[in-house]
């Protein structure tokens, strides 16, 4: 294993075809208190625009966002590979050689029981001034990250927690002031599986921050690169500190790649 996440990237840069798939809150974007306001670095922008351009090399974003932000926020151009809702849509559209999107579609009893788990949700914002709800196609998310006090954010969370663990049929994803539960079982290792099967890359680099990006980190090889941002436990072989030290490395890895795929078709 190489010795820093530089380095490990330095060698991926000249596979003969690459993946770079990355989540978005907290690994491209720093969080805000309102999650429609998170943008990308700008930097992180720029090298993704990079490597997008670039033959051989496709880029992803994996995140628990709906597919239709991602497309707004991320990806105007439509140049990368996106999946929405921690897995449960995908957009193979910049993908090689297909147009493929696979978009939700839910049975009655699963929206009866999404129905449930947003009027609770709106219940909890009403009863926790400054928290959020976030409805996504499968699901909805619960912020506390605008909440002052830090004992009532943390009691919120734990009662909303409670509360959509009484609902059976909800799977429940933690997240970083932050608790959200969705009627469908996809996961970011869901995601990235379908990515991988439609750009079949020599190597994948992938980027995540939280407990929900481990799926995506559990299903790498040997020869892929996993990254993880911030201090939370992980499988990931290497880390950085925080968005703006994994733009940096974007930034060189964009570079980096740019020439070996020069070099390689002499142009």
């Amino acid at each position: 294993m190489t010795d820093s996440p530089a380095d490990a990237l330095a060698a991926a840069a000249t596979a003969e075809t690459v993946l770079l798939a990355l989540d978005f809150d907290g690994t491209l974007a720093p969080f805000t208190e309102d999650p429609a306001d998170s943008r990308p670095l700008p930097a992180a922008r720029d090298a993704l625009d990079t490597l997008a351009g670039l033959p051989r090399t496709t880029v992803a974003i994996i995140s628990g966002r709906p597919l239709e932000f991602l497309r707004t926020v991320v990806d105007p151009r439509r140049r990368m590979v996106l999946s929405g809702s921690h897995g449960a849509e995908v957009d193979l559209g910049a993908a090689p050689g297909s147009g493929a999107a696979t978009e939700i579609e839910l049975t009655e009893d699963q929206l009866a029981l999404l129905d449930r788990a947003i009027d609770a949700t709106y219940g909890f914002v009403q009863r926790y001034p400054g928290s959020r709800a976030e409805l996504k196609p499968a699901g909805v998310a619960f912020h506390t990250r605008p909440i002052e006090d830090a004992d009532t954010a943390r009691r919120a969370l734990d009662e909303m927690t409670e509360a959509y663990a009484a609902m059976p049929g909800l799977r429940l994803t933690p997240g970083q002031q932050v608790i959200e539960c969705s009627v469908l079982s996809a996961t970011k290792g869901d995601g990235l599986t379908a990515i991988r099967g439609a750009v079949h890359p020599q190597v994948t680099v992938f980027a995540g921050d939280d407990d929900t990006d481990e799926d995506a980190m559990a299903i790498l090889g040997p020869h892929d690169v996993g990254i993880k941002v911030g201090t939370k436990d992980s499988s990931a072989p290497w880390r950085v500190v925080d968005p703006d030290e994994l733009t940096r490395l974007l930034t060189e890895f964009a570079r980096q790649r740019a020439r070996a795929v020069t070099s390689c078709c002499g142009s």
